[in-house]
């Protein structure tokens, strides 16, 4: 399926990865189905984009790839809402915000997106009790992390295993 965007023009999408937000996400609560575009350049930063609105289009962080210690505890109503049945069926994202000065990128840790991987259903969560912050500075962390995966393809290449496949467009 292929669906326009104002920031990358018209995407190809598989149709099976879109994500619906029935709930929408605060402050975009009337736009429901969204997907995930991924670009070699720009990852672990990935594109929230709107299959509804050409024009609305977040910029999310794959949490997990730069902040493996990131915790938190979703309630049973949001379980039963995402139709979770175990971890690996879950996806995090968080939404990021890229200033002018790229290095003071903040990413909202109080808030993640949980995407369920098998059913395509999302929600924003608002974390209560929590130590995170909406804007938890990022930019020293993303390096860190693209500098580590970096590193461990050219060990896999060195070792003379298959070269790592890159990610493309979603």
């Amino acid at each position: 399926m292929q669906i326009d965007t104002l920031r990358f023009g018209p995407v190809e999408v598989d149709e099976e990865k879109l994500i619906d937000f029935g709930e929408g996400i605060p402050g975009l609560e009337q736009y429901r189905t969204y997907a995930i575009l991924q670009f070699e350049d720009s990852y672990p930063l990935v594109w929230l984009q709107s299959t509804e609105d050409t024009g609305i289009c977040l910029p999310v962080l794959d949490t997990f790839a730069v902040l493996p210690d990131y915790l938190f505890d979703m309630d049973d109503a949001d379980v039963k809402y995402l139709e979770l049945s175990g971890p690996d069926e879950l996806h995090v994202v968080s939404v990021v915000v890229i200033p002018e000065d790229i290095k003071g990128m903040t990413v909202n840790l109080a808030a993640p997106i949980v995407i369920n991987t098998t059913t395509g259903r999302a929600k924003q969560i608002v974390l209560s009790g929590t130590e995170y912050n909406v804007r938890v500075p990022v930019f020293q962390d993303i390096c860190n992390a693209v500098a580590q995966s970096e590193a461990e393809d050219d060990s896999t290449r060195e070792e003379g295993d298959a070269d790592v496949s890159s990610v493309k467009k979603a």
